[in-house]
């Protein structure tokens, strides 16, 4: 494999949604790479984070699509994560540099981390570099003009919005991937008197924000996969 300084690896966050929101560095690893891999759940669907960075990748740059399938078989997905590290690494052998875009951090819940687990054994590190981005859960608080946590207060994050009820000991809370949950989630957030704000794409077009009610338990909407809540304690204003 060509060990050239200028052929890399790079995992980028493109952060929640505004192309705004990107890191410079973020922004001068796009100009500068010969391929951009995005993660894509189905080769037919549009990818976010590429909508979120096209503008800031320089002309002609080649897009690489890795399909990434949302399942929980254990197997598709190693399979899946293997065969894009494979198509990473026959890039990167050619001399092309590559970064992988990515929502939000690249450290945090991002299919970035698999890829990268594949990727450490055959590269060295000088041939790595993980790019920051501004986290969902960053933007959703600037959005919302309160804190994730002050002073000694902990924040829990969790990636599933199962069993929150164990959990309400927190002060603040961020719970991810609550599409499916939310009458349940708003249900019992009621009954423990704890206000929370429903935040839906963040900086995208069709952002939504909205404060959680009684009423709104009772319904069966569905809300956009790329949606997050914030929990508070009582008394605190959302």
């Amino acid at each position: 494999m060509k060990n050239d300084a200028k052929t890399k690896f790079y995992g980028v966050g493109v952060g929640p949604g505004d192309p705004r929101l990107m890191t410079l560095r973020a922004v001068e690893v796009l100009q500068e790479v010969d391929v951009v891999a995005i993660p894509k759940s189905r080769t037919d669907r549009e990818s976010v984070a590429w909508e979120i960075a096209q503008e800031h990748c320089r002309d002609g740059v080649r897009v690489l699509e890795l399909e990434l399938p949302m399942t929980s078989d254990r197997d598709v997905l190693e399979q899946a994560w293997q065969a894009g590290a494979q198509a990473i690494l026959a890039e990167i052998g050619a001399g092309h540099s590559v970064a992988f875009i990515t929502l939000g951090d690249p450290s945090l819940y991002s299919t970035y981390s698999y890829l990268l687990r594949h990727l450490q054994p055959v590269l060295p590190g000088e041939q790595i570099e993980t790019v920051p981005g501004i986290t969902a859960m960053a933007a959703a608080a600037a959005r919302l003009h309160i804190p994730l946590a002050t002073g000694d207060e902990p924040l829990l994050v969790l990636p599933s919005a199962e069993d929150v009820a164990e959990h309400l000991a927190y002060p603040n809370l961020v719970l991810m991937k609550v599409s499916r949950r939310l009458p349940e989630l708003v249900r019992v957030l009621n009954e423990r008197r704890r206000p929370a704000a429903l935040l839906t794409r963040v900086g995208q077009q069709g952002e939504q924000v909205r404060w959680l009610s009684g009423a709104e338990g009772a319904s069966e909407e569905k809300i956009d996969y790329l949606s997050l809540m914030i929990v508070k304690q009582e008394g605190d204003c959302l």
